[in-house]
């Protein structure tokens, strides 16, 4: 009898034993599993971060050509930089979390594609107008060793040419708009509630243009490049065309002067996404903005 409880207990042991063998191989893999999937994820975190270096890269090498949009451009590459520091950190991270942000970056990038196609533009322009005053100041050199009257006048001129009379906007903002029962209009973010976008944009103070009035058009275009409320076309002065939300006409006098412009839309067209609005001053372009509705 004896005999037989030691059996047992020795059988029990053993049994115990390869059951805490089990338990203990069970641990190492799971905790290997675990490892694999946190390094996996990690490294997910740290290539959409370094991603966003290279936008925000892109985006200081784009504002440091000093255009019209470099405001607009510094606005974007913050917004870049805010996500890119959210990413690095996060402190509990899965890959739900980190395809949200690759949708984001998408939407990014295709924000800064056409961002950076019209600083290209306003680029080729600053180049132009650079190799323009490079021409005028050899002319004023030539007259200033011919006569001092003349050298007065060209040094008017010249300091004429660097100010520039074309006239550009600041302070450009575009926002959605949904009409409440009463008729009023309240902000919104939602594209489903989106009635009108109201434009508020500044014309600049310009000392040297010419006074009088001025056409100013208004462009809202959406990420596939379609305009919206299309009201007509413009033709620019490179000959290129585009369709236009808005006009209006404004009386120029060399003073900066505030607009506000109402664009209605039916809102069954208007989808989730980035749309931007672009200011045309008679034939050029004179500033944007950008809203993204959900």
């Amino acid at each position: 009898m004896e005999d037989s409880k030691k059996s047992n207990n020795k059988f029990l042991i053993i049994a115990l034993g390869l059951l805490l063998v089990g338990v203990v191989a069970y641990t190492i893999y799971n905790n290997g599993q675990n490892k694999m999937y946190k390094d996996a994820v990690e490294a997910e975190k740290n290539e959409i971060a370094s991603n966003l270096d290279s936008m925000i890269v892109k985006y200081e090498d784009a504002i440091s050509k000093n255009t019209s949009m470099s405001n607009e451009l510094s606005l974007e590459r913050d917004r870049i930089i805010m996500l890119r520091d959210s990413v690095k950190n996060m402190k509990v991270i899965n890959y739900e979390m980190l395809k949200k942000f690759r949708s984001q970056i998408f939407k990014l990038e295709e924000t800064n594609k056409q961002l950076f196609q019209k600083n290209e533009v306003l680029t080729s322009e600053n180049r132009l107008l650079t190799s323009n005053l490079d021409s005028v100041k050899v002319v004023v050199s030539n007259q200033l060793a011919k006569n001092d009257t003349l050298t007065v006048l060209n040094k008017g001129l010249s300091e004429k040419v660097k100010i520039g009379s074309i006239l550009k906007v600041n302070s450009t903002k575009i926002l959605a708009m949904r009409e409440r029962s009463g008729g009023k209009l309240v902000e919104t973010s939602r594209s489903r509630n989106t009635d009108a976008f109201r434009v508020n944009f500044t014309v600049a103070k310009n000392e040297i243009s010419e006074q009088g009035e001025r056409n100013v058009y208004i462009q809202i275009v959406d990420l596939k490049g379609n305009t919206i409320a299309r009201k007509g076309q413009l033709t620019l002065f490179d000959n290129t065309s585009v369709d236009y939300s808005d006009k209006t006409i404004i009386n120029y006098a060399n003073e900066s002067i505030d607009i506000i412009s109402l664009v209605e839309v039916n809102r069954d067209n208007i989808k989730d996404g980035v749309y931007t609005v672009n200011i045309f001053i008679e034939n050029k372009f004179a500033g944007a903005s950008q809203i993204t509705l959900k």
